[in-house]
């Protein structure tokens, strides 16, 4: 009996060991582009200058330096666009957003502009983007004095 189970054990192995494994083997390729990082730097402060608080209303400066609006005050400092400077990019599309409407500020809703979501860039990799925006007044609700609001300019590549 011993012998009839170490036959059927080796015939088995034997079996087992004869049986020949296929494999076949495909190379794929990965592709990618390697970026270094943009930088994004303010260059400017967007001021508004003056707003008149005595009504409902608003001011507003376009990406261009055009004032508008009922409530811009003649007086107090000069109105400029914010800037930005964008380093870096290459000849991809990147695109550019702003923070939206911010109403941190009592009797205000600062929304910041953008003249479009489209970069100019330079043959250097580079682009400035100008910022407007646009002061909205509950005159009931403003308190008179110097404020600042905050905005994020994102630039997505």
């Amino acid at each position: 009996m011993k012998n009839k189970i170490l036959v059927s054990s080796l015939l088995a192995s034997s079996l087992l060991l004869t049986a020949q494994a296929h494999a076949v083997d495909a190379t794929g390729t990965a592709y990618f582009n390697l970026v270094a990082p943009i930088t994004v730097a303010k260059n400017a402060d967007l001021n508004l200058g003056d707003i008149d608080i005595a009504t409902d209303g608003n001011c507003q400066i376009d990406a261009a330096g055009n004032e508008t609006g009922t409530n811009c005050l003649a007086t107090g400092t000069t109105r400029a666009v914010g800037t930005f400077d964008i380093t870096g990019l290459d000849a991809g599309a990147p695109t550019i957003s702003v923070s939206g409407a911010d109403t941190s500020v009592a009797g205000v809703t600062f929304t910041p502009l953008l003249p479009a979501t489209a970069l100019t860039i330079d043959g250097s990799g580079n682009a400035t983007v100008s910022i407007g925006g646009n002061v909205a007044v509950v005159a009931a609700s403003t308190v008179a004095g110097a404020k600042q609001i905050d905005y994020t300019v994102s630039v997505t590549y």
